[in-house]
């Protein structure tokens, strides 16, 4: 696999378009039935009070069925990742439709959750399908599924260069093509899968996501620069806390055996977080474009419950069976911390919300380039600079760098 030829580039743009159909036809199915479920059928109850609540539970009583009688569907992110680093494929018999169907309860009713595992899955197996059918030698094959995953990170995001990047924070993937090939790949079977993911979209009423570049006017003051190392301890710790709910509560709920029992449990939190705020639903990416239009009219005690309260859902539903993605829900719960954090600041505070939020995102994604490539379509393009030095500097092994500097100078 020394040289790349013209029908293995014809192959990467294939799957990246066919990966763009598959995003845009799911997240449209996700959208449909969120609109019905939460709008339509809510218009014409007389009470609504307690809705969320009845959705939490019939949505935990199917999340508890498909985990009892199918299996534990939908796979993480991490446990898709896994796979493919050991098989280089995601395994398709007996598991895709259990997959779609799992994903789409989880989302649908309410789950604090993104969409980014399910599509994992999903995507996944469907590229593993479709190179299975084409004769090619099994390093190819695996790359190819790869470039599918590399790809759906792109359009997942609305971001061109989450693929690169990805392939970047990754060193094993170096051992299928040569860097240079491999990141051309990246790249083409990302602009492909935006191109075709957009395309389509474009056809479907679908809400427009968060994801775009921002070039807005920006009031600066070098009072941000002497906040800017506080900022980006308190983002991290921030993360920190987001990561650590996630132990705590699996902690807490390891004892519980009876799978439907967990699930419901789940349910019953979505639904009574949901009837304090629909904030607290969903993953927060059309949420957050609508809070930070007019963040100032929300108290202050809100938004600190949004902001501690949204990981701690997360992790309810991560470990009661509702598994889905944490990138969305953690750059929602981030930037609305961010502003909790600078809200006695009187100074223009997007600098500082900027560098908390990729600071914290850091921590909870654990990949710089990752992170730094999302969130440039994200915040500010100004502040893209601020993001990267951030990432990077969250990113360093701090304990392991003072002993060794504490050993040399002893």
């Amino acid at each position: 696999m020394k040289k790349l030829s013209m029908i293995y580039i014809f192959y990467t743009l294939l799957i990246g378009a066919f990966v763009g159909v598959v995003a845009a036809l799911f997240i449209a199915l996700i959208e449909f039935s969120i609109h019905i479920i939460w709008q339509e059928v809510p218009a014409v109850l007389p009470d609504y009070s307690f809705y969320p609540v009845i959705v939490g539970l019939v949505g935990g009583l199917l999340v508890g069925l498909i985990q009892t009688k199918v299996g534990a569907f939908p796979y993480t992110l991490h446990e898709n990742m896994a796979e493919i680093k050991k098989t280089g494929r995601v395994e398709y018999k007996n598991r895709l439709l259990f997959t779609i169907l799992a994903a789409w309860v989880v989302l649908s009713f309410g789950a604090s959750l993104g969409p980014e595992a399910a599509l994992v899955g999903i995507i996944g197996g469907l590229v593993t399908w479709l190179v299975d059918h084409i004769k090619m030698d099994i390093q190819r094959k695996e790359t190819l599924v790869n470039l599918g995953i590399l790809g759906m990170l792109s359009v997942v995001f609305l971001a061109p260069f989450n693929g690169i990047a990805e392939d970047l924070d990754q060193d094993y993937q170096n051992q299928k093509l040569p860097r240079w090939s491999k990141l051309f790949l990246s790249l083409l079977v990302s602009l492909s899968g935006l191109a075709t993911f957009v395309l389509v979209k474009g056809l479907l009423p679908l809400e427009k996501g968060v994801f775009s570049i921002r070039v807005p006017e920006i009031s600066w003051s070098w009072l941000n620069l002497a906040y800017f190392l506080p900022i980006i301890i308190l983002g991290s710790l921030f993360g920190i806390y987001f990561l650590f709910l996630q132990k705590a509560v699996q902690k807490v709920f390891q004892t519980i055996q009876n799978k439907i029992l967990l699930a419901l449990i789940g349910g019953v939190c979505i639904g009574l977080l949901g009837m304090v705020s629909h904030y607290f639903l969903f993953s927060g990416e059309h949420q957050l474009i609508e809070i930070t239009k007019e963040i100032g009219g929300y108290s202050f005690w809100l938004l600190l419950a949004l902001g501690l309260f949204k990981p701690l859902l997360v992790a309810i539903c991560l470990n009661t069976g509702w598994k889905g993605g944490m990138i969305f829900p953690a750059i929602f719960a981030s930037g609305v911390m961010g502003y909790v954090i600078t809200w006695a600041l009187d100074i223009h505070v997007g600098f500082l919300v900027t560098v908390f939020v990729a600071a914290s995102c850091t921590k909870v994604v654990g990949r710089p380039f990752l992170t730094s490539s999302i969130l440039l379509f994200v915040l500010p393009l100004q502040f893209f600079p601020f993001i990267l030095i951030t990432a990077f500097l969250v990113s360093l092994d701090w304990k392991n760098w003072l002993t060794k500097n504490l050993l040399k100078s002893s």
